[in-house]
């Protein structure tokens, strides 16, 4: 980075530092995740600018001296104003956040600010139901940045297109997280019992609806709905992979529980 440089960033998170600074974090599409210093009490013009979850082009400047990073100025494009006034929206924004630091953005900057970015402009455009499908969405997209998406287009045993299958929908897949797949109908019920122990139940139309996902454009994937206990079997699914993904629980999850 230059002394002196320009990018497109979203502001993650900001914390006291001193008086009347605050450290933030910014994601950024070439470099990551950003940690800077904000100057300026309450009254600062750019206090107000710098904001969660506010999105535009930000000036920074570099001092090597104080191995610190600076923020000269920052030109909102995007506030995300609904974000404070919706609890879910606020606890799904964090987990966002949360995963894209832990996760050092999957090792890749731009389509992790792509995802991350997408997921908060498209929450600001939505209702609290319609951002609930917008989560498990992005959640499942960044399984697949993190290179640890299940294969959801076939059955692992038999080769079943998912898709094409004509089960019905309440009818019983499997996950196999050994092998990060799932398994047809047809093909759990000639499982063992100590097998099924080891794997975790989900609907037909659940598998269905998440290898649609990975074919349709995101613009397809929106006009698809599931009905409430789809929903709750796939959040319980994803929760689940992305923190078995990162070996590590996530703060967003553990404390919204019951909103998220």
């Amino acid at each position: 980075m230059n002394r002196s440089s320009s990018i497109n960033a979203i502001i993650l998170s900001l914390r006291p530092l001193g008086e009347n600074n605050s450290s933030v974090t910014l994601l950024t599409p070439e470099t990551g995740i950003v940690y800077a210093v904000l100057y300026g009490g309450p009254k600062s013009r750019l206090r107000s600018l710098v904001a969660q979850w506010n999105s535009g082009k930000v000036w920074l400047y570099e001092n090597p001296e104080k191995n610190q990073i600076k923020i000269n100025d920052f030109e909102v494009s995007n506030y995300h104003s609904s974000f404070s006034q919706n609890l879910y929206k606020s606890y799904a924004a964090s987990l966002a956040a949360e995963l894209a630091i832990k996760t050092r953005c999957g090792g890749s900057a731009d389509l992790c600010f792509r995802l991350v970015s997408g997921f908060l402009d498209g929450m600001e455009l939505c209702d609290e139901e319609q951002s609930r499908l917008g989560l498990l969405r992005f959640l499942w997209r960044y399984l697949e940045l993190l290179g640890v998406q299940p294969s959801s287009h076939s059955c692992f045993e038999c080769g079943r297109n998912f898709l094409d299958s004509q089960f019905a929908p309440k009818a019983i897949s499997y996950y196999n997280s050994i092998e990060n797949s799932f398994i047809c109908p047809s093909c759990s019920e000639n499982a063992s019992s100590s097998d099924k122990e080891k794997m975790i139940s989900i609907e037909h139309n659940a598998v269905q609806y998440l290898s649609a996902l990975s074919l349709l454009s995101p613009a397809e994937a929106r006009k698809l709905s599931i009905d409430e206990e789809t929903y709750g079997q796939i959040r319980q699914l994803v929760f689940f992979l992305i923190e078995n993904s990162i070996d590590q629980k996530l703060n967003s999850i553990e404390t919204g529980m019951g909103i998220l």
